[in-house]
């Protein structure tokens, strides 16, 4: 896949974790594709998720979902996983192991990774084959045991301004923040709980592209 930035506009991160079973996982992933979300990002970590056979057999229907609605499929730090389904791209943080051995390993995929500080960034800022990164945590979030301090608005302008990559902001993202995010220069946000625990994912995603369509110029 050719990496284009725009893709990281509307971008949905989840799994059967995130949810109340694989059954909800799917069809709210579904909603979300009908709806317009850019970017899917299969992510299972943390109490609960799916390990082995389950968690492949779960990948492989999420590539052939994605596919039907021409999304570009993210997986979170696996990369043999993101091979194997034929992923668009693979995804790590700051503690997924070396940056430039994952790089290498992820060959041909789109690279993310994610970045909290100025000494996160600097740690990769020499690397080539990095794709975009993920900044935040914006705000604080509960979707993740080990998440560092939420940097802020402002925390998320400074690390926008420094990137040589197209950044997306992560961490904490909901509707009534999501203008704050988008005005800092980010090309996009990326989101669990807002889509995944939404009582009306298709409202929540016209509001999205509302805010994204005021972002624009």
């Amino acid at each position: 896949m050719r990496f284009d930035p725009a893709v990281l506009a509307r971008y949905f991160v989840c799994g059967t974790q995130d949810v109340a079973n694989e059954t909800v996982f799917f069809d709210v992933l579904t909603q979300a594709l009908q709806s317009g979300i850019t970017l899917f990002q299969y992510r299972e970590k943390g109490p609960g998720a799916l390990t082995g056979n389950d968690k492949l057999r779960v990948a492989q229907q999420v590539r052939d979902l994605t596919q039907q609605y021409d999304v570009p499929l993210i997986i979170n730090d696996d990369v043999a996983l993101a091979h194997t389904v034929h992923a668009d791209g693979v995804h790590f943080g700051q503690g997924d192991g070396e940056p430039a051995e994952n790089i290498q390993t992820a060959g041909n995929l789109v690279v993310g990774i994610s970045v909290s500080n100025q000494q996160e960034y600097a740690r990769i800022a020499h690397l080539a084959g990095i794709d975009h990164i993920g900044v935040g945590p914006v705000y604080p979030t509960t979707s993740k045991a080990d998440a560092k301090p939420a940097i802020g608005v402002t925390g998320l302008q400074t690390l926008v301004a420094t990137s040589q990559w197209p950044s997306v902001a992560i961490g904490g993202i909901q509707t009534d923040n999501l203008a704050a995010v988008l005005a800092t220069g980010v090309d996009g946000a990326a989101v669990i709980s807002m889509i995944s625990q939404s009582q009306n994912i298709a409202a929540t995603l016209a509001f999205w592209q509302q805010i994204t369509t005021k972002k624009e110029p």
